[in-house]
């Protein structure tokens, strides 16, 4: 028997801008019946960067080297680089492989049997020749791994903010570079058209900056957990994807969480989560 858990950085509760959706999060998954809990030894609260990722439903998961350029490259910025075993403290994971590459689990889009991530990977690792990583990357994540290009607005490279899957083959796409990268809106369509049925994510109103934040949600069992830009939830951009992902999902409750101080950071509802599947009844790993 196994259960998810939702894990969020206790820091997202205990910084005052982001005390607010640690709050809303916290008292939708109690409303749920989703289980919540909180890691102790994090040193920002986007845990979706630095925790292990997950291989397969069951809850076997993967560790790696987190060291991201954009926090490594400036010695001011070392003391948020969470230690991935520090974080990890605690918890009855089964981690059977250690990619041993530098990574960031927001560069990882799980897809059945195919993983999708952006091409910074390359320059993270450039040790490594490109056909040995991909090679060392499919045998470690048991997958085919379909490489997007990097968006170099975005210094983080992470594919969490491009697309997301739908199940059975399909891909939601963000439509934030429609207008304004055309071509390299193109570019993505013809990658992940060869290997999926892509769903163009649109809403039916007037673009807004932040309308990117959208597709950051998190998908449990029974909801989605949808980022909003508006307190009462009420501005024309929140409406419209409401009701945008009460079309994509309609078996799902849509559940709209007030994020703009995570989206004022470049993130949103899907970075400072994890999803813990946990083997009830299980002996402590050793």
């Amino acid at each position: 028997m196994q259960k998810m858990v939702i894990y969020t950085s206790e820091l997202l509760r205990t910084t005052k801008n982001t005390a607010c959706v640690a709050e809303a999060i916290h008292n939708t998954l109690e409303s749920l019946q989703i289980e919540h809990r909180e890691l102790k030894n994090t040193n920002d609260y986007w845990c979706r960067d630095y925790m292990p990722v997950m291989i397969f439903e069951d809850g076997v998961y993967s560790k790696y080297q987190y060291r991201p350029d954009y926090l490594f490259e400036d010695k001011k910025y070392h003391p948020y680089i969470t230690n991935q075993d520090d974080a990890c403290k605690g918890l009855n994971i089964y981690t059977p492989t250690n990619m041993n590459v530098i990574f960031d689990g927001g560069n990882y889009v799980r897809c059945g049997r195919k993983v999708i991530m952006t091409d910074k990977i390359l320059m993270e690792n450039p040790l490594w020749s490109l056909s040995n990583l991909l090679r060392h990357l499919e045998e470690s994540l048991c997958a085919e791994i379909i490489l997007l290009p990097w968006d170099m607005g975005d210094m983080c490279g992470h594919a969490d903010g491009m697309v997301t899957y739908l199940g059975e083959d399909k891909i939601l796409l963000n439509n934030c570079w429609k207008r304004k990268h055309k071509a390299f809106y193109k570019r993505l369509l013809k990658i992940l058209e060869a290997h999926f049925e892509v769903v163009e994510l649109e809403y039916m109103c007037k673009d807004n900056k932040d309308s990117w934040c959208y597709l950051n949600y998190l998908q449990l069992p029974n909801a989605i957990l949808l980022p909003c830009l508006s307190e009462k939830i009420d501005c024309e951009n929140d409406v419209a994807a409401i009701e945008t992902f009460s079309n994509l999902f309609p078996n799902f409750k849509i559940v709209p969480i007030y994020s703009k101080p995570l989206i004022n950071k470049g993130g949103a509802i899907h970075c400072v989560t994890w999803e813990y599947i946990e083997k009830v009844g299980q002996p402590l790993l050793k």
